[in-house]
């Protein structure tokens, strides 16, 4: 039921153009994407518009539903074979283990409310897991802990970069404010410290980090007024 590319060396069914007079079969059912055969074939079609890695996915998940037909068919599969559907699945599980995380830092994004899409209680209903389970998950991924296989859910995409060394959950980026302190070393008096300023200002110079924080608020408060 699919042409795959003509690069593929695995196993793949060939769409042949019907000929004059040729006896074809014919569904003997159609309900979506799924289509009764005649023959009892069930077969089902997969839409995707991404590329290569979609029909990657789609072409191991059949790896896996081939396996799962043999096993419980009571079939003897073929060592070759048997290494094959290993291969598949396994393939196929890191994939889902590194979308699912992926959906996870998705979902714990801010949304177009400015709030997460989903609490840490509506993702553990979803996974089937405490939701402090999923927050603690969710922490190690923040600390660089991703996926094996994260690389391949996001390579080409603008999350590729995001969590790239752990830290916090991306932002958007805040317009710089035209009176914004911190305080920094002073320049012309080693060991001591000043605030200053975006716009320009400087405080007094001192060896008092606190106080020293205290007077740049102090400005940034007086110019906001």
């Amino acid at each position: 039921m699919t042409s795959y590319s003509s690069s593929y060396t695995g196993d793949q069914l060939l769409i042949a153009k019907a000929q004059p007079g040729a006896d074809l079969m014919e569904p003997t059912r159609v309900a979506g994407p799924t289509v009764y055969w005649p023959d009892g074939t069930t077969s089902y079609v997969l839409s995707f518009t991404r590329g290569h890695e979609s029909w990657t996915v789609a072409d191991e998940a059949e790896t896996a539903v081939s396996a799962l037909e043999a096993i419980r068919g009571d079939e003897e599969i073929e060592r070759s074979l048997l290494q094959a559907y290993l291969r598949g699945v396994r393939q196929l599980e890191m994939r889902m283990t590194a979308l699912k995380e992926e959906l996870l830092l998705y979902a714990r994004e801010a949304g177009e409310n400015g709030r997460s899409r989903l609490t840490f209680r509506e993702l553990g209903d979803e996974l089937r897991q405490h939701h402090s389970t999923v927050a603690e998950r969710h922490q190690r991924i923040l600390d660089g802990d991703t996926a094996a296989w994260r690389h391949w859910v996001t390579q080409g995409t603008g999350r590729a970069t995001l969590y790239s060394n752990g830290g916090t959950l991306p932002h958007e980026d805040k317009p710089l404010r035209e009176h914004e302190t911190d305080v920094f070393d002073s320049q012309e008096h080693p060991g001591k410290v000043q605030a200053r300023c975006r716009c320009g200002w400087s405080g007094s110079v001192g060896t008092n980090v606190v106080l020293a924080a205290r007077e740049g608020a102090a400005h940034e408060h007086e110019t906001d007024v």
